[in-house]
């Protein structure tokens, strides 16, 4: 067993929409914290604010301001971004999303979920997603637009924390107990004046999983939005993922969400049949 994670040192993003922590530093000495805060760099731009400053980044990641400087003057050589000599400012570059596709091409669920995800969208007049567990956040990896008239745009890699969606409760509700209480335990660090609240909240998500399959979230990441989800888990190493529909709470009643969340239950089935199917017939083409 490796040694216990001493004091550590955590990023956060001020967007609560995301409510990003990263780690920064930390006593042990296998991390480098070099590396961690370059990456803490990269992390800190998001969909509203594309274009950051080194006293933005400093301020964001909590690193000095004399060190953020080295960092983006040595990502930007590397292609990871770009300066912006007009603004004063670095944006991403290219080089992140090469670091992404080989992840991406190889994730097996979203290419067989997508048209299934269409189909849904368009017959429940939601916007359908599909993400996966990472920290306390949940990041999309597919997202279809049912939604009349959208005033969202999310995409792949898109960010939601998981106390506070849908699709982050039921990704918690597929946990097993004793990683339950492990993310338990990083809410209480993370949000100190809310914890129990949010903690019940998502003992009350499981608690729906375990009885219909599906969890319900109103207006908890957007007042305006109401949303349903059903966790998906999958392959041996367990990836926690989770299928959700979300939109206007004035459309998204109670009632259309419990008649949604059972075809998201179908839908999540649909899925992992056409994944157990196309293995089947991978391991017969390779005999």
């Amino acid at each position: 067993m490796g040694r216990p994670i001493r004091a550590q040192r955590l990023a956060a993003s001020p967007n609560p929409y995301q409510e990003l922590s990263v780690q920064t530093e930390d006593e042990d000495a296998r991390f480098n914290n070099i590396l961690a805060r370059g990456l803490a760099v990269l992390r800190a731009f998001d969909r509203q604010d594309q274009l950051l400053g080194n006293a933005e980044l400093a301020e964001r990641t909590r690193v000095p301001k004399a060190t953020i400087s080295r960092l983006t003057f040595t990502l930007a050589q590397l292609g990871y971004l770009s300066y912006r000599p007009e603004a004063g400012k670095y944006e991403l570059a290219p080089g992140v999303v090469a670091l992404a596709y080989p992840y991406l091409v190889g994730h097996v669920v979203p290419p067989i979920a997508r048209p299934l995800m269409h189909t849904l969208a368009n017959a429940t007049r939601s916007n359908i997603g599909f993400g996966i567990m990472e920290g306390l956040s949940v990041i999309y990896l597919e997202y279809e637009i049912g939604e009349p008239n959208p005033s969202r745009r999310h995409r792949v890699g898109f960010r939601v924390p998981l106390v506070r969606s849908g699709i982050g409760r039921a990704c918690y509700a597929a946990l097993p107990h004793e990683e339950q209480l492990a993310v338990q335990a990083q809410v209480r660090d993370h949000y100190p004046d809310e914890a129990q609240a949010l903690c019940d909240e998502l003992e009350k998500a499981a608690a729906q999983v375990e009885g219909r399959g599906f969890c319900i979230a109103s207006g908890t990441l957007n007042p305006n939005i109401n949303s349903v989800a059903v966790p998906f888990v999958y392959g041996e190493r367990r990836k926690i993922m989770a299928f959700n529909s979300q939109g206007p709470k004035q459309i998204q009643t109670a009632a259309l969400m419990a008649r949604t969340g059972v075809k998201l239950l179908e839908l999540a089935e649909e899925v992992r049949r056409q994944i157990i199917a196309a293995e089947l017939g991978s391991g017969f083409a390779r005999r």
